[in-house]
């Protein structure tokens, strides 16, 4: 079986490799005149293709600080554009922001956008990028970040500003800057950090990984593998701490045709548990229950030709013909599981894979009308068969914050929780915390009654489908974590990491997609009869150990200059984690002030951490460090991150009498330390290029002190109009 990520990018990169250890800063002074609107629209320059459709006025009193600010109003579906000829210069590479509020901002269009457009010499248009979109009403005011780059060598000219794209609504833009982005060498600094005193609306729910039942089917046994690698990936999620798996399941696997006429009666014997496929999944069930792992079953779709899809869908996999037979099919399915196999960790349902490109109907159209009739026709089947503990989960769009805002308001009633999935940045994308916070606060802002989680997530760095290039790299486990305490902190209830470990989903000895092997695990594929524990691995068991499942989920507020990312949580029995991340290449000493004092285990993730045997353990505490004087003090290696919990039993002793430690002590004499690191050598992560944040236009007390260094950065940045991460299967 062959899986596809088809990524559109529409945007231009330029790679800024850098000899030396390097931080990414932006420019002091401010590109545009005016964007502050105080002097109403002084300075700036209007556009639209249909200005009957559109006006642009300055609001005196509805700015950010009740000054004044840009109103933009559009009454037909029409482009309107604010901007100016900024002098932006080739090879450059540039952060705008703004503050925006909108009111129904319809999701036919782009919605609200910040937009640059590229001129030759003879000023014609020769490309254009924008920022994620937004979408709905919005009481709050945020703030929205766009970083591109002038690569084109043909561009002559550039214009940048504000749109409200193609969307009916209106928009308030405040503060509206750009600056040039300027590699330096960073320095180290004192930041004083506070956790907020109230959580977040949402606990923790949940860090996962996709787990599709492959393991077990011909093309792996092939290679060698057995029962007995499935025991030990049952292993490996209990060491991981892993709260929950996403797993595929095909109508076909188990109805290979239709079990009768009537959907609202199973004819049992049209139901089959013959299938390689369906064998597997309840194997990975199984393990599931016994380990106390909850479960997202995500029906993929119908398969090409099968009796569920549609003709002539154009694609591998299809929208169910029928909302009735498909509802059939998943609560067969999810009551066999419950009542003959007595297994419990049914807990998510979601209806196909990133319906926002895949949910074709005949002809291959993309039908949104259909995918929420069949939505509400499975929870009504659900609630009849006395199944409402079975959550629905919406959405599950390929990046594509129209799709979400359109699934929201649609199910809201009807989708217990909501999800997006991500694929566009790495560990050195510059501004990165801005750009998940980004991500996540559009969808969270929008959807503020239901949960939302990041149902699959990996990095930019993607070959196809099967493979990354990061996939090795140390970087990718910062990456990592620097994003699951982003997204967590600005709202998220959980991440679902791309996979577990590598599986062929098919042999294709022509190569195919990465010859069918599917090289983005936690886990490397068993060569030699090994299997390759990978950095990510060890990074994300942190974080799924230490931030139980049900957390409260604590921000940490403060100046953090876009290189400190930090969170607080507190587990549903009263223990207390922090996480501290640090991006930036040189040491940096971090306060964090907090109503908690308890004592707590000290764990690194660094190069010089991790295990060199590889085990499957986790990376073990270095050493208990006790809060006095209002802190907790670690000084650690490059590009790396603390855990500081009391989640586990805290029995190692405190290094001195003022509560300070040096995390870069040899962990149970496993792991060699070079003391050099903080000091002069920062550590080289293996960096791979990396992609900025884009999104499809379619359809948007008592302290703690942390003391961290970092190491070698090297940015790829480029800003797409759209990066649609597709995935297909044959």
């Amino acid at each position: 079986m062959k899986k596809r990520f088809i990524c559109a990018l529409l945007g231009i990169c330029l790679c800024m490799g850098a000899a030396l250890p390097l931080s990414v800063t932006a420019a002091s002074r401010p590109l545009f005149q005016n964007g502050s609107m105080d002097r109403g629209i002084t300075g700036w320059s209007t556009w639209s293709n249909d200005p009957s459709g559109c006006s642009f006025s300055h609001a005196k009193d509805e700015g950010v600080n009740g000054t004044g600010c840009l109103k933009i109003q559009n009454t037909k579906q029409v482009a309107a554009s604010v901007y100016q000829m900024t002098g932006l210069k080739k090879g450059k590479t540039y952060i705008m922001t703004a503050d925006v509020r909108c009111e129904n901002v319809s999701t036919e269009g782009s919605g609200f956008i910040l937009g640059m457009t590229m001129y030759d010499a003879a000023g014609n248009n020769i490309g254009e990028v924008a920022s994620s979109p937004r979408f709905g009403t919005s009481s709050d005011w945020s703030t929205v970040t766009f970083i591109f780059t002038i690569s084109n060598e043909n561009c002559a000219a550039a214009s940048a500003g504000p749109r409200l794209w193609f969307s009916t609504g209106t928009v308030y833009v405040d503060n509206v800057e750009i600056k040039e982005i300027i590699r330096e060498p960073a320095e180290s600094k004192t930041y004083e950090l506070t956790v907020n005193d109230t959580p977040n609306k949402f606990t923790v729910d949940a860090l996962s990984c996709e787990w599709d039942p492959k393991l077990l089917l011909p093309c792996n046994q092939e290679k060698g593998v057995t029962e007995d690698d499935l025991a030990l990936m049952k292993e490996n999620m209990e060491k991981l701490g892993l709260h929950a798996v996403r797993m595929m399941i095909m109508p076909e696997w188990f109805e290979p045709v239709n079990d009768n006429d009537d959907p609202l009666a199973y004819a049992q014997a049209g139901f089959k548990l013959e299938s390689d496929e369906i064998k597997t999944t309840v194997a990975y069930l199984k393990v599931c229950h016994e380990l106390g792992i909850k479960v997202t079953l995500t029906w993929w779709g119908a398969a090409a030709g099968s009796w569920l899809a549609f003709p002539n869908c154009n694609d591998w996999i299809s929208a169910p013909n029928n909302k009735d037979e498909i509802a059939e099919n998943i609560v067969w399915f999810i009551e066999y599981v419950k009542n003959e196999l007595k297994y419990d960790c049914i807990y998510n349902v979601i209806l196909m894979n990133e319906p926002s490109y895949a949910f074709h109907v005949e002809g291959g159209a993309v039908d949104f009308g259909y995918y929420v009739e069949c939505y509400k026709t499975i929870r009504k089947r659900l609630d009849d068969h006395g199944l409402q503990d079975i959550r629905l989960v919406g959405s599950d769009d390929a990046q594509s914050l129209g799709w979400f805002c359109s699934s929201y308001t649609e199910l809201v009633d009807v989708c217990d929780a909501f999800d997006s999935h991500n694929y566009a940045w790495t560990h050195d994308t510059p501004y990165l915390d801005q750009l998940v916070n980004e991500f996540v606060s559009a969808r969270t802002q929008f959807g503020q009654d239901k949960p939302f989680f990041m149902g699959e997530f990996g990095d930019g760095t993607g070959v196809g489908a099967y493979y990354a290039e990061s996939v090795e790299t140390y970087g990718r486990g910062l990456y990592l974590a620097a994003t699951a305490v982003n997204a967590l902190s600005s709202g998220a209830a959980g991440l679902s990491y791309w996979g577990l470990h590598d599986v062929y989903y098919y042999i294709n000895d022509q190569g195919g997609d990465n010859g069918g092997l599917m090289e983005t695990g936690l886990i490397g594929y068993k060569t030699d009869g090994v299997w390759k524990y990978r950095p990510t691995y060890y990074a994300w068991g942190l974080l799924c150990n230490y931030i139980p499942f049900g957390s409260e989920i604590y921000p940490v507020r403060g100046e953090k200059d876009s290189l400190i990312d930090c969170i607080a949580v507190k587990s549903p029995d009263g223990k207390y984690s922090i996480i501290t991340v640090n991006r930036s290449d040189a040491e940096q000493t971090v306060k964090v002030n907090a109503s908690f004092s308890e004592k707590m285990n000290l764990y690194l993730f660094s190069e010089t951490a991790l295990p060199t045997d590889n085990t499957n353990q986790m990376i073990p505490a270095t050493k208990a460090i006790a809060a006095k004087d209002g802190g907790y003090t670690v000084t650690i290696p490059a590009y790396s991150f603390t855990v500081l919990s009391n989640v586990d039993e805290v029995t190692l002793p405190a290094e001195n009498e003022t509560g300070e430690a040096t995390a870069e002590t040899t962990p149970a004499d496993e792991v060699p330390t070079d003391t050099t690191a903080s000091e002069s050598t920062p550590v080289n992560p293996d960096f791979v290029t990396s992609i900025p944040d884009t999104e499809p236009t379619e359809g948007k007390g008592c302290g703690s002190s942390v003391t961290i260094a970092g190491g070698m950065l090297t940015a790829v940045l480029a800003t797409a109009l759209g990066v649609l991460r597709k995935k297909k299967e044959k």
